[in-house]
């Protein structure tokens, strides 16, 4: 189209800000706040799948990021740019996402540098005090799918490292 960089840097910024406007963001990214809405996308999930009582699939994936300068305005103690490197060399930030069976998300928690593990991410999300407070409630029917950089619990099934039972094939399959 014959774009300058600059032209689309600015078009990218002007987007993001209005996405991130909390009546647009809000309204358009959100955990499902009841047990209706939550059995919604648990039996939308099953018909798309055939996976019983999943309501939604989380992962994290480094988003590329200019390294941070080093401002004397900033505090550089603070966010030093180091932090900034994930385990692959290159400046990123961790971007955890949980979506439904129809790719809508749910949830982004975008505030940890790229050095930060995928679980500490999940240990921090809002998501987590809700699926543990339905299990300590008995709802123990509503799960979230992950892979193995996240620890199996009750309400996230993630692979089982090394299967020694056909069940345990059978659950990773």
């Amino acid at each position: 189209m014959g774009l300058s960089q600059p032209s689309v840097s600015r078009c990218i910024s002007e987007v993001v800000t209005a996405l991130n406007l909390p009546e647009i963001f809000n309204a358009w990214v959100k955990f499902p706040k009841n047990i209706n809405e939550l059995n919604d996308i648990r039996n939308g999930f099953y018909r798309n799948t055939g996976f019983p009582g999943v309501v939604g699939c989380i992962d994290c994936t480094h988003v590329a990021i200019t390294p941070p300068s080093t401002n004397l305005n900033l505090n550089e103690n603070q966010h030093p740019e180091y932090i900034y490197v994930n385990r692959k060399g290159y400046h990123s930030i961790n971007v955890q996402l949980i979506c439904d069976s129809n790719l809508k998300i749910l949830n982004i928690n975008a505030l940890f540098p790229g050095s930060t593990h995928d679980t500490h991410v999940w240990n921090n999300s809002k998501v987590l005090p809700i699926l543990q407070e339905l299990h300590r409630r008995n709802y123990n029917n509503f799960y979230l799918l992950g892979d193995s950089g996240y620890a199996l619990r009750q309400w996230l099934l993630t692979p089982i490292p090394d299967p020694s039972t056909e069940a345990e094939e059978n659950y990773n399959r």
